[in-house]
């Protein structure tokens, strides 16, 4: 069949691939060492168990979000370098303009790739190939049909872990794993592959186009900065035709046979204006770079070439599909090219490690854990100021009742006594009311803190209190009485030492307020302690990690800047 003038334009093209490859082993190396050298300092923090195991919660917390951000932390290591063993994989392809098809089992991928390695109109043929899973690459006859079999699920090469593909002049085509594949890790390879492409074509079927998990992939290739050509695969249908009798045609067996044709011109519009409308949905500000979205049938294409039926081939969309790869090919893959290396460090930084997406490696997710554990401390701490205004007063108020129980039986023979027992039953009380209050923020609290010292009993001695007094009384003289009568009486007047009680009022007075100060003295001591070994610590482990964060953030953001062309 004549008129594959589209096709041979977009053959001829591929040998006018003006490759460009950039020099980016020092860019690499630099982002490279940032995330290193974080990744060093956050392994080698230690932190003493004994610290976590104060207090449950807060412990427990901040564990959890150390290793998460330890684990965070080696995992971009390893991540960056299966980056680098992905541009070994682009250095073996350094001089071929790199398209890559995605997208899920069954989408028509290695239909696709076939077909243009097949109908090559130069005389330049397609190298077959496929990398196995430690990355070597491997001859092969064609692109296996996977998702085109209804026995794939059981064929070895489903089983596999590889990719495969072709190289035509300039022109490397690659047919990765199918997303949703039976084997997770198939899906997974095609995931790490994808920041290789030059260029991207997505296929998704007629039978149902764009689902939504398909969107979210797509979504994840604007999001590299990937160029991305939207395929709708299929678009094709089998239906009965009359012969120029009006009766159905039949087959060789007398049935009504069925006939391969292209679905409609408004089906197809249909669909092509559903799928433009979805990616409209997730580019709602314009933010991402939007493809081209066709609809396209492979099958009908095939058949038109065999039976040389121009209608079904051109109405296939092929030609229209060509035609769309020569304008990339001719006007683009330069810049796509040159952009990919760039894109992919940049795309790097953006996705993997400042992600705005709730992903849980990502430092802002860090940042979020961090602020869970500060805002957790800041709250232990409110709870813990509260509770040392109320054991002031809790100590005040027991010293007092517990002075009061025994006040009626203290003399001053027994008050050496009787003070003792009070200060043994003090300590027991109070350490219990601190014991309790400390218990709800610190475990294990050491009991010790609480050996107070008191003052000697001997300062507080009940004794009898005694009052000089003047007494003046009638001198009764008898002699001067009869001599001078009333005017010869006469007044002494002499000083006396006189019992008006004791002192054991001021003494208990005294007694309380010593000891009030002591107890209250020793339960700040016992909180300073908390604050020293609990909080103090917990805040410096995470002001040193938000210190870190901080930083990668700003070689981040300064690496950015400089990763100019």
């Amino acid at each position: 069949m004549k008129n594959l003038s589209k096709l041979d334009k977009f053959y001829s093209s591929l040998d006018s691939i003006s490759v460009v490859n950039s020099n980016l082993d020092e860019k690499r190396k630099n982002l490279q060492n940032i995330i290193k050298l974080f990744n060093k300092n956050i392994q080698d923090k230690t932190f003493d168990k004994e610290l976590l195991e104060k207090n449950d919660v807060l412990g427990k917390l901040l564990e959890k979000t150390i290793n998460s951000i330890k684990l965070s932390s080696q995992n971009w290591v390893n991540n960056f370098e299966k980056l680098l063993q992905r541009e070994k994989f682009r250095s073996d392809l350094e001089n071929y303009f790199i398209v890559i098809i995605y997208g899920k089992v069954k989408a028509g991928k290695s239909s696709l790739g076939n077909f243009i390695a097949k109908h090559n109109t130069t005389e330049k043929k397609a190298i077959f190939f496929k990398y196995d899973e430690a990355g070597k690459e491997i001859p092969i006859k064609k692109l296996e049909e996977i998702d085109e079999s209804d026995e794939f699920a059981v064929r070895n090469t489903e089983c596999t872990i590889e990719i495969q593909g072709f190289k035509l002049s300039g022109l490397a085509w690659i047919d990765t794993p199918g997303l949703g594949s039976m084997v997770e890790a198939n899906g997974k390879l095609a995931k790490d592959y994808i920041q290789s492409a030059d260029y991207i074509i997505y296929p998704t079927s007629s039978n149902s186009p764009l689902q939504q998990d398909e969107i979210a992939q797509i979504k994840e290739l604007f999001e590299q900065n990937k160029t991305v050509t939207i395929c709708i695969t299929k678009s094709d249908t089998m239906e009965r035709q009359k012969d120029e009798n009006g009766k159905y045609k039949r087959d060789e067996h007398g049935k009504i046979a069925k006939f391969l044709v292209n679905k409609s011109f408004e089906n197809r519009i249909k669909q092509e204006n559903y799928v433009n409308s979805e990616i409209n949905k997730i580019n709602g500000s314009n933010k991402y770079k939007i493809g081209d979205v066709i609809s396209i049938s492979v099958h009908a294409a095939n058949k038109g070439i065999d039976i040389h039926d121009k209608e079904l081939f051109d109405n296939s969309n092929i030609p229209k599909f060509y035609e769309l790869l020569t304008e990339v090919v001719e006007k683009k893959a330069k810049a796509l090219k040159s952009n990919t290396p760039y894109n992919g460090l940049l795309s790097f930084v953006d996705n993997e490690l400042m992600s705005n997406d709730k992903k849980e490696s990502s430092i802002i997710y860090l940042e979020n854990l961090i602020k869970q554990v500060d805002n957790e401390i800041k709250k232990a701490i409110e709870s813990f100021e509260d509770v040392k205004k109320i054991t002031d007063s809790e100590i005040e108020t027991k010293i007092d009742n517990i002075v009061s129980k025994y006040y009626q039986d203290i003399n001053k023979n027994n008050s050496k006594e009787k003070f003792n027992l009070i200060d043994k039953e003090i300590k027991i009380e109070i350490l219990k009311i601190i014991q309790e209050n400390i218990k709800e923020i610190l475990k294990n609290f050491d009991a010790n803190l609480l050996s107070v010292k008191l003052n000697n009993n001997n300062e507080f001695n009940i004794q009898d209190k005694y009052e000089e007094i003047e007494i003046t009384y009638e001198d009764r003289d008898l002699i001067n009485y009869i001599t001078l009568g009333y005017l010869g009486r006469r007044y002494k007047t002499i000083t006396d030492t006189v019992k008006i009680g004791d002192n054991k009022e001021e003494i208990m007075i005294k007694f309380k307020k010593d000891r009030t100060n002591i107890f209250i003295e020793n339960a700040k001591e016992s909180y300073d302690y908390v604050m020293d070994t609990l909080f103090k610590p917990l805040m410096e482990i995470f002001y040193d990690i938000e210190k870190d964060l901080e930083g990668l953030k700003f070689e981040l953001e300064k690496y950015k800047q400089n990763l100019k062309r």
